[in-house]
C-alpha cells in the first residue's frame, strides 16, 4: 500500500526549508500545534492493517520541546524504509515500544492488533490549540488512536444435512501438499452440501466460496446449501475470506476447503424438483432432480394446456422446443409455438420417454402441474418498498425514517406517537418494510403516510394498438398476533382510492392482499397516501403491523 502525507503548501515548504542549516523560522513568535500523517491531518483516529504502518508527522510551530511516544505492540521503521518501493514493512523494524522519539517524522509499524495510541508530546511559550499551562510552558499531550485489525483467519464447516462432516478452525491450513490424508465423503447425484462461514478473526465482512464440481462455482453466501449433480470425483474449492468496508483496511485471506467428493449414481427417482416458471421471454422452465445427459425430440410427450376464461380459450399449445439450460444441466426450458399472457391460467403435462440424467435414470411422468405465469408490477419498489434509509437531513420522525415520505400524524420526537417508521427488522421483499404501530389507544381519526411521487402507468405497453392497462393492486402485510384492524387505503392523486380488506387476513406471516383488476388510460404521476383511519377499527389496544411493496401488477389481456 503506497502512503502519502498530505500536506498543504505552506507546511511542505516549512518541511523543505528544515533541511537547510541557515533556516529561520517565518513566524516569528507566533506557536501553533500540527502534524500530518499518511492517513490525513484532519483527524486523529485511524485504522490499519496488523504489520501495516502509519506515518507521524509533528509540523508544529515554534515548539520548546518535542517527542512522539509509541507503545508496547508497535516498532518504528529504519531510515532505509521507503514509501515508495517497499511493500514488505517487517524487514525495515527497528525499535520496539514502549519508547520515545526526538524525531519529527516516524513511521510506526503496528504488530499486534487492538487499539494502539501514539502520543505527541510538546511544549509551547505561547498557548496553542489542546495546550494546558503548567510549570511556566504551555504543554500539548496529541493522542493519536490507531485501531490495528488482526491478520484474517479463515474459519468454516461443511454439514450434510444436520451432520457435520468438516470443521476447519482458524488454526488449520490446509494445503494440497497433505491432500492424500484428506477426509472424503460420498453423494449420491442431487445431493447437497452446506457450507458454513464461522470466520470471526480480523472482522472479515464478505467472503467468496469457490467450488469444484457443485451446480454454482462461486457464492458469497455466509451459509450456501450446493447440489452435486455430476458424477466424479472431486477437491470441494476454497474459500476467501475479506474486508470490503471502507472504513476498515484492505485484508484478504484465502484457506482450501480440504475434502474429497465423490459423486456415484442417485438411487432416488428421477423427477419433476420445482414449481414451473414463465419467463419474461415466455419461456416455461422447471428443474428436476440430477444432471440432464439426454433430451433429444421431446416436444410431443409434454402436453400444455392454457385456459383464459375472460375470452373462453381452452386449447393445448404445441410445444416448439424442449431443451437442456446451457446454464444448468437440471433445468429443462420448453418454448411454445404460440404467443402466451399472464392472464391464461398454464398447466403442463409429460408422459415418460427418453429424458436421461447423467446417472442413467429416466425422468418420470408427472402433471398436471400448474405453471407459475410472471406478473411484474410497475411502480418503484425502491421506493414502494421502502429501501431508502433516512439521509440525517431533517426530523427523522415526520420522515418516518425514510426519504420521500411525510408521516403527517408522527410526533417530531421518540416521545411519540410514532405511527410509522421505516423498519430494517422486517421485510417481505429487500431489506426493509414500513412498520405501523399505534399507542394502546389504538387507531387516530387518521394517520397519514405521504408519498410525494410515484411511477404512473402511462406509456406501458402490451403490444400494437393496445392504449388501456389492466392492472391488480396489491400490497404485502405482516400483522402482529392480536392486531385487530380490518383495513387500510392508497389514495392516488388524479387515480383511485384502493381499499385493502384485511379482516381476514392471516396473522404472523406475510401475505399478498389484492384487489380485483383496474383498467385504465393512464395514472397521472404524482402524490401517493397511505391512510389508515379509525373507522370500524377503534379498538382501544396496541395495533401493529408492517407493510411492503405496494404495486400496481400488470396483466396482460389475451389478444
Amino acid at each position: 500500500m503506497k502512503k502519502i502525507f498530505i500536506i498543504s503548501a505552506l507546511i511542505l515548504a516549512f518541511i523543505v526549508s528544515c533541511e537547510k542549516d541557515d533556516y529561520e523560522a517565518p513566524y516569528g513568535d507566533f506557536s501553533s500545534l500540527l502534524w500530518t500523517t499518511t492517513q490525513g491531518f484532519e483527524e486523529s483516529d485511524y485504522v490499519s492493517a496488523l504489520n501495516d504502518y502509519v506515518g507521524f508527522r509533528d509540523v508544529s510551530k515554534n515548539a520548546l520541546t518535542h517527542s512522539w511516544h509509541i507503545p508496547s505492540g508497535t516498532n518504528l521503521l529504519n531510515g532505509d524504509f521507503d514509501a515508495e518501493q517497499d511493500t514488505i514493512y517487517t524487514d525495515f523494524i527497528s525499535s520496539a515500544g514502549p519508547l520515545a522519539s526526538s524525531q519529527n517524522h516516524i513511521n510506526v509499524i503496528f504488530r499486534q492488533p487492538g487499539v494502539k495510541e501514539i502520543e505527541l508530546r510538546n511544549t509551547f511559550r505561547d498557548s496553542v490549540a489542546e495546550s494546558v499551562f503548567s510549570d511556566g510552558v504551555w504543554k500539548v499531550n496529541k493522542v493519536f488512536t490507531v485501531t490495528v485489525f488482526d491478520d484474517i483467519k479463515p474459519m468454516f464447516k461443511v454439514m450434510k444435512g444436520t451432520d457435520e462432516i468438516l470443521s476447519i478452525s482458524e488454526a488449520d491450513m490446509p494445503s494440497e501438499a497433505n491432500a492424500a490424508s484428506w477426509p472424503s465423503i460420498t453423494l449420491e447425484a442431487g445431493e447437497q452440501l452446506t457450507y458454513i462461514d464461522l470466520t470471526i478473526t480480523g472482522d472479515p465482512d464478505a467472503r467468496t466460496w469457490n467450488f469444484n464440481g457443485g451446480s454454482m462455482d462461486t457464492s458469497g453466501g455466509e451459509s450456501v446449501n450446493l447440489s452435486y449433480n455430476g458424477l466424479g470425483n472431486y477437491t470441494a474449492g476454497s474459500m476467501t475470506s475479506k474486508r470490503t468496508d471502507n472504513a476498515k483496511p484492505d485484508g484478504e485471506a484465502t484457506k482450501l476447503i480440504p475434502l474429497k467428493i465423490e459423486v456415484i449414481p442417485s438411487t432416488q427417482p428421477f423427477v419433476l424438483n420445482t414449481d414451473i416458471t414463465e419467463s419474461s421471454i415466455e419461456v416455461l422452465s422447471f428443474k428436476v432432480t440430477g444432471e440432464i445427459a439426454t433430451l433429444s425430440s421431446e416436444e410431443g410427450n409434454f402436453v400444455v394446456n392454457v385456459i383464459n376464461t375472460e375470452t373462453g380459450f381452452n386449447q393445448n399449445i404445441p410445444v416448439q422446443s424442449a431443451t437442456v439450460n446451457n446454464d444448468d444441466a437440471t433445468q429443462i426450458d420448453l418454448v411454445l409455438s404460440e404467443p402466451i399472457f399472464n392472464s391464461d391460467e398454464i398447466t403442463v403435462t409429460y408422459t415418460a420417454g427418453n429424458i436421461v440424467s447423467v446417472d442413467s435414470r429416466v425422468l418420470e411422468s408427472f402433471g398436471p402441474e400448474m405453471v407459475e405465469m410472471l406478473v411484474e408490477g410497475v411502480l418503484n419498489p425502491e421506493t414502494l418498498g421502502y429501501e431508502v434509509p433516512w439521509n440525517t437531513e431533517g426530523n427523522q420522525f415526520t420522515k418516518a425514517n425514510t426519504e420521500g415520505y411525510l408521516a403527517v400524524h408522527n410526533a417530531d420526537n421518540a416521545a411519540g406517537p410514532v405511527y410509522y417508521f421505516r423498519d430494517e427488522s422486517m421485510a417481505f421483499d429487500g431489506n426493509s418494510s414500513m412498520k405501523f404501530e399505534t399507542p394502546d389507544t389504538g387507531i387516530p381519526n387518521n394517520a397519514r403516510l405521504r408519498a410525494f411521487s410515484f411511477v404512473d402507468l402511462n406509456g406501458v405497453a402490451l403490444g400494437d394498438g393496445i392504449t388501456e392497462v389492466t392492472y391488480m393492486p396489491t400490497v404485502w402485510v405482516f400483522m402482529e398476533v392480536g392486531n385487530t384492524m380490518t383495513n387500510i387505503q392508497y389514495n392516488l392523486q388524479g387515480g383511485p382510492v384502493l381499499n385493502f380488506d384485511l379482516s381476514t387476513t392471516p396473522r404472523g406471516e406475510w401475505v399478498r392482499v389484492e384487489l380485483p383488476l383496474e383498467t385504465t388510460t393512464g395514472i397521472d404521476s404524482g402524490r401517493i397516501d397511505l391512510n389508515i383511519r379509525n373507522a370500524s377499527q377503534n379498538d382501544a389496544q396496541v395495533q401493529k403491523m408492517w407493510i411492503d411493496k405496494f404495486d400496481f401488477l400488470i396483466i396482460e389481456p389475451r389478444l
